[in-house]
Order: C-alpha cells, then structure tokens, then sequence
C-alpha cells in the first residue's frame, strides 16, 4: 500500500474523532427535593492549581519505523492544541470550572441554605475552597513499529490507541468568621482508560464525569459529618 493511502486512513481517523473539539459541559447531580440541610450561605471560591506545568508530547514517533507507538503525557491537558482523540478543549478553564461544578452541586442537594461561586466572601457563613491535585491525561497512537504503514492494521481491526484520564482533588470548608477548618477530605476516582478504533474512538476529555461522581462523594461525606452543626 503506497504511503499516499496511509496517509489518508491517518486523515480519515484524524477527521472523524481525533481533531473534534471538546468543550466543558458539567451537569450536576439529581436529588430529591428537601429542606435544607444548614441554614448558612455558602461561597465556593476559585480552586487552586497545584499541578506540575508538565506536558510531554511524542506523538510524532508513531512514524519513527520499528517504533510501536507515539505518545502524550499531560498533567496539564488543556495546554495542548491536540489530543489522542480530540483536538481542542475549549470554555475549559479547571480552576474556575470545577468550584462553579461544586457549587451547583451544593445547591442542588440543599446542603446549604445557599451556594454560589464567587471570588470573594461575601456574606457567606461557610467557605468551600478546594485545590486540583492531578488531571493527569495519557495517550498512544499505535502504528506497531510500522511506522506510517501502521494504519493499515487499524482498517483490519487492530486497536488504533489507548486513553486515560485521571483526576484529584482536594476540598475543605472553613467557618467563614473564625477561619476554623471545618471539614477536609482528598478524592480521587477510578483511572478512566479505554481503548480506540477507527471505527469507535473514545471520548478522551472524561473529567466532566468523573468530577460528578468526585461531587457525589463529597456531598455525602459533607452531609454526614458535623460540618453543617450549628
């Protein structure tokens, strides 16, 4: 097969799934309607980034021959331009978009009285802070040391690449009068890894989930704890 029609199959994976854009679109958790759980307000303020500013990017050594694959290795992914499967993260801004996720969360489970993202304090009686530990993201493009005729064995079913995502937080309230600490806890959740086909490319930008089933955590370790005392 002439390098002409390989470099199509690699157009044609390129062109369904991996230059897709991905935006951020987080839809919290249902609960059941009742009574508040605290009668306090609640701010959620800007998460603090404290992952490491690391992005490596060998993908290009998919056409390396006897090479196996390319790969990428992102602790900040939403610094690249392009991903495994997916081009651009776009209206993705982690330190902004988690707590407002958060908030939205609280708000929905009545936690408190009232929950909201701001900058600052306000009037709210309780303050939820957090910090991002990881959103670590990994990536293959598997061309099985065939370098740029490695396409080929993806037409015949051979897996075209691996992903996974894989995200930390931590996250504490504090009274928002006496500065006391009062609850503080790290999540973390299961890697989410998949492998890709040509003809079935997973989704690659998964934290939108995984941060809701991190929520789901939180507002029930929040809820049964002494926090929320008066």
């Amino acid at each position: 097969m002439s390098k002409v029609l390989t470099a199509v199959i690699v157009s044609m994976l390129l062109s369904t799934g991996c230059q897709s854009q991905k935006a951020w679109v987080y839809a919290p958790n249902q609960f059941q309607d009742k009574q508040a759980l605290s009668s306090k307000k609640a701010i959620v303020q800007q998460f603090e980034d404290l992952r490491e500013n690391d992005n490596s990017n060998y993908i290009g050594f998919y056409v390396v021959p006897l090479f196996p694959f390319g790969w990428q290795d992102f602790k900040v992914p939403e610094g690249s331009s392009g991903h495994v499967f997916s081009h651009l993260w776009i209206n993705y801004k982690p330190t902004e978009d988690f707590p407002k996720a958060l908030a939205s969360e609280l708000q929905n489970a009545r936690v408190f009285k009232e929950a909201h993202f701001d900058f600052g304090r306000g009037d709210a009686e309780v303050i939820v802070s957090g910090k991002i530990l990881n959103t670590d993201y990994s990536g293959k493009l598997i061309t099985y040391g065939l370098s740029v005729y490695g396409p080929v064995l993806w037409l015949i079913g051979l897996p075209a690449g691996t992903v996974s995502n894989d995200p930390s937080v931590e996250i504490h309230c504090i009274d928002a009068n006496s500065n006391r600490q009062l609850f503080a806890k790290t999540y973390t959740v299961p890697t989410y890894s998949r492998w890709g086909w040509i003809y079935s490319m997973p989704n690659d930008f998964n934290y939108p989930d995984m941060l809701k089933y991190i929520y789901m955590q939180f507002v029930s370790d929040l809820s049964a704890s002494s926090a929320l005392s008066p």
